[in-house]
């Protein structure tokens, strides 16, 4: 039998993710809700503190966009092809709802105590105002293209930007990135990797 907290739990993840993600398309497995979409994906990922209990849980909300061609690049290791469910941190970019909302880490705590309806009302804000947004700002390879371009936000560092545009065959944009690696807080075995790869795509 579940805990007044665990109820609790299941009733914000109901009421706010599910109601406001299913009609969307999203499809949920275990706490994660993915998006499948002609080029890319969007993932939501509720993640539980190591140290909740069934009586105190605590929580937080991780969202990422999903590359097949990236994975492929840098998680395929063992051949099984793109799977049908990723991961939040399989995923090219990964952001906490924290730095979405440019406040320190943010970690939800659920008890008996707990207002679960003014907490189903933060989880709604947190997805209408915040993640929807960054999800229909990048609904599209396209669009991600000509972030990772014009944006003055990091979305990527320089070396998952060469491996992204290279595995898509950019290779002026592969190389354009590639120039900046002295600029980078790279070590020696970062840049022994990239000029690697670098070689591998003709990009030197």
């Amino acid at each position: 039998m579940k805990t007044e907290t665990q109820e609790k739990f299941d009733r914000i993840i109901k009421e706010s993710f599910i109601e406001i993600l299913k009609p969307l398309g999203f499809k949920k497995k275990a706490n994660n809700f993915y998006l499948p979409l002609e080029k890319i994906g969007h993932i939501i990922n509720i993640q539980k503190s190591y140290y909740s209990t069934k009586d105190d849980i605590r929580f937080t909300i991780n969202v990422g966009i999903f590359s097949p061609e990236y994975w492929l690049a840098c998680f395929n290791f063992h051949n099984k092809g793109v799977p049908a469910y990723p991961t939040e941190p399989e995923c090219m970019i990964r952001k906490r709802i924290s730095y979405m909302r440019g406040l320190p880490d943010i970690w939800y705590n659920i008890t008996t105590m707990t207002d679960v309806e003014e907490l189903i009302a933060e989880m709604k804000y947190n997805i209408s105002s915040f993640i929807l947004p960054f999800f229909e700002k990048l609904n599209t390879e396209q669009k991600l293209i000509n972030e990772l371009e014009t944006s003055e936000e990091t979305l990527l560092n320089v070396a998952a930007k060469i491996t992204f545009f290279g595995e898509l065959k950019l290779l002026d944009k592969a190389r354009a990135e590639y120039r900046k690696i002295s600029k980078e807080n790279c070590n020696r075995y970062q840049i022994a990797n990239l000029k690697e790869y670098a070689e591998k795509k003709g990009l030197i």
